[in-house]
């Protein structure tokens, strides 16, 4: 159950977290400093039902935080299962106005949280994003602001046509009730990409967006993503999801044949980049990067797919009758 205070919170800061305690510990060291926290509720929501290391962090951590503490457990491990359950009980909060969504292994600026909020008041926006910057656990590689990957969006502040993540996120009440479950497309579960699919379809409601410049926050970046390797291999990702994502939207066999024709073009077309590998040594990465999502996006249409969040074995419960 909810601490009495969070139900009247306006806003609620929620934290989906899976085996990161101390990524977590520091994220809420991190709220503790934010400024304009008035009428503000925290969310919590473990997505690792055996050692629940993030709710016992939480727990801890509640007594020296300014605001109510909500823990919530998530039993179904996958990323779009626990936003939706992130997501459906916010929306019992019966003061609840705004959702604002940050990931287990950033920490926000202390104006993040007002700036989020000025943006969305001066714009009216419904939904409303803001920067991500990469800190890297050890030495940042040379090449880092090559690719998007890593290289913060920067954009002017007010409304814009489009948003793609939901790791520094707010979003009104009123567009989620108008959207209703599932949020968030189990179909994404294992690949990723359920926030842009849900944005996608927050858009097509006809939800207006807004940037907010100054909401900036910062995500760790271990060691082993620090490699260019890993940076194709999200590239690659990339293409796959945004490729589930359009078919969604353009369904059937003329939406497979439009889109088709569109990769094959965007395939030709950064094909013919690749001799400048040669010479433009500053832009290498970003631009084999952008072959591969290319390759990728046909691989996905001919029925290709990719799971790099599979659950492990032991978050996964046992279908019934079975052994």
């Amino acid at each position: 159950m909810a601490p009495r205070d969070a139900h009247a919170a306006s806003t609620v800061i929620a934290v989906p977290t899976c085996r990161r305690p101390e990524r977590l510990r520091a994220l809420l060291e991190a709220v503790r400093r934010l400024e304009g926290l008035d009428g503000t509720a925290l969310l919590v929501a473990e997505n690792d039902p055996q050692r629940r290391e993030g709710a016992a962090i939480a727990c801890a951590m509640a007594p020296t935080l300014s605001i109510p503490v909500d823990i919530l457990l998530v039993s179904r491990a996958g990323l779009a299962h626990v936003r939706n359950a992130i997501v459906g009980h916010a929306l019992r909060y019966p003061g609840m106005r705004r959702l604002v969504m940050i990931d287990d292994d950033e920490w926000p600026e202390p104006g993040w949280l007002a700036e989020l909020l000025g943006v969305q008041r001066r714009t009216g926006a419904a939904v409303v994003g803001g920067p991500v910057e990469p800190v890297f656990a050890g030495e940042a590689p040379r090449w880092w602001r090559e690719t998007l990957v890593f290289r913060p969006e920067e954009r002017a502040e007010g409304p814009t046509p489009m948003l793609y993540a939901s790791n520094n996120l707010l979003v009104t009440r009123e567009a989620l009730e108008a959207m209703g479950p599932p949020w968030f497309d189990t179909a994404f579960n294992r690949s990723g990409g359920e926030d842009l699919d849900f944005l996608t379809r927050l858009r097509a409601l006809g939800f207006g967006f807004a940037w907010a410049p100054r909401a900036g926050v910062r995500e760790w970046v271990g060691p082993e993503r620090a490699r260019r390797g890993w940076v194709l291999r999200r590239m690659w990702r990339i293409g796959i999801t945004d490729t589930m994502v359009a078919c969604k939207r353009w369904p059937g066999p003329l939406g497979r044949l439009g889109l088709a024709a569109r990769s094959l073009a965007l395939l030709g077309f950064r094909t013919a980049s690749l001799p400048a590998l040669a010479w433009r040594r500053e832009r290498r990465l970003d631009i084999a990067g952008q072959w591969v999502k290319a390759v990728a996006r046909l691989y996905a249409l001919a029925g290709g797919s990719d799971a790099p969040y599979a659950a492990p074995p032991e978050l996964i419960a046992p279908r019934r009758g079975s052994s």
